[in-house]
């Protein structure tokens, strides 16, 4: 058996078997997730998804972190920088999931994790490139720490906020990894082995797929740790961290979690168009449009899933043909316009849906109450 299906069959059963144990335990703890006005699924269902996902990686670097294949660093010592940031970021989810952490408190240990492995890692990109046309963008190292950090804090919010339908965060990232090695043309290593079985072993859960397999969600801990997994590869395959070479350029890497980004940016303005805070919590993210349009989860996930593999596969495209980067970078802007407008017009569509959902209740009702 080769190395990388030993690590995907161990990372696999670890993952359900510590699903299994976690999920009997959330209860007793309180780490369970409740419906309310903004969630609707039925009855309390164990927030351990992420706890779950976290230690399976933290077991296969134990067994597995001595080799040099783990697509975070040159390095093998790097994996360990990773976990303990990885850590730090699942901690502060756990924490917000069992009883709340206020934003500044989020924020401040988000900036922690980044700057682990920004120091840890080395992963600290010194040039975006020609953007627009007018020549390289360096950035001096005070310029660099407040940008990458900034990214970092950015990615895992964004996969944070798409965790709203059964299936649709670990899905995406499913189809992130897999565009990842597309793109970098990487073999898969340690973490992208490690992280694509536990995420089937938590959709087997999640999904229910299996009998005697309790129905578990990721959490913000699972949520975040998903964000952050995502962007520390990013930056490794862009400041040279892997085999000290560049396999994609900054502009490149956009392309990879463009529909996260896209959501996310296009929330937040919104938010502030409407004089609300852009940390404030409601149900207006893109799975949400999809709820209010009475579509089923499963076809939300793959509607969903095809939207985000739209400019992944553009970005690929324009990648193997050797775009100029002004190019990338405004045709990735033109597709964010193309996202707000889209998604400007839906919303319209749902509340006018609603609308008539709602007469067409109301006179139901009346007629019922009707005699004769």
């Amino acid at each position: 058996m080769s190395v990388a299906l030993q690590q995907f069959t161990f990372s696999l059963a670890i993952t359900l078997i510590l699903i299994l144990l976690l999920a009997q335990l959330a209860p007793h703890v309180g780490l369970v997730d409740s419906p309310d006005h903004r969630k609707h699924h039925t009855g309390s269902i164990p927030l351990v998804g992420g706890i779950a996902i976290i230690c399976t990686l933290y077991l296969g670097a134990l067994l597995w972190g001595s080799g040099s294949a783990s697509l975070i660093g040159a390095s093998s010592s790097k994996i360990w920088v990773f976990i303990v940031a990885a850590t730090l970021i699942t901690g502060l989810g756990v924490v917000d999931d069992l009883r709340g952490v206020s934003v500044f408190s989020r924020t401040m240990v988000e900036i922690a994790g980044a700057l682990v492995i920004i120091e840890g890692l080395d992963l600290l990109p010194s040039k975006l490139g020609d953007l627009v046309g007018l020549g390289i963008i360096y950035m001096p190292e005070w310029i660099a720490y407040p940008f990458t950090v900034v990214a970092i804090f950015g990615v895992i919010n964004a996969y944070n906020m798409l965790d709203g339908i059964d299936g649709l965060l670990s899905v995406m990232v499913l189809i992130t990894i897999v565009v990842f090695h597309l793109f970098t043309g990487l073999e898969p290593g340690l973490i992208t082995i490690t992280l694509c079985a536990s995420l089937i072993a938590f959709l087997i859960s999640n999904l229910q797929l299996a009998p005697y397999i309790p129905k578990t969600f990721l959490g913000d801990a699972g949520s975040k740790l998903l964000g952050f997994i995502v962007v520390s590869l990013i930056l490794a395959v862009t400041t040279r961290q892997v085999s000290g070479y560049k396999y994609i350029e900054p502009v490149t890497a956009l392309y990879l979690v463009a529909l996260p980004l896209f959501d996310m940016v296009f929330i937040t303005l919104r938010r502030l168009y409407g004089r609300k805070s852009p940390f404030s919590a409601d149900r207006t993210h893109i799975h949400h449009l999809m709820q209010e349009l009475e579509m089923s989860p499963r076809r939300s996930v793959a509607l969903i899933s095809c939207a985000y593999l739209a400019p992944a596969f553009i970005g690929l495209m324009l990648d193997r043909a050797q775009a100029a980067t002004p190019q990338q970078f405004f045709i990735f802007l033109g597709l964010f316009v193309v996202y707000c407008l889209f998604m400007s017009q839906a919303w319209r569509v749902a509340r006018r849906y609603r609308a008539l959902r709602v007469r067409a209740e109301n006179l139901a009702k009346l007629n019922q109450s009707m005699p004769g």
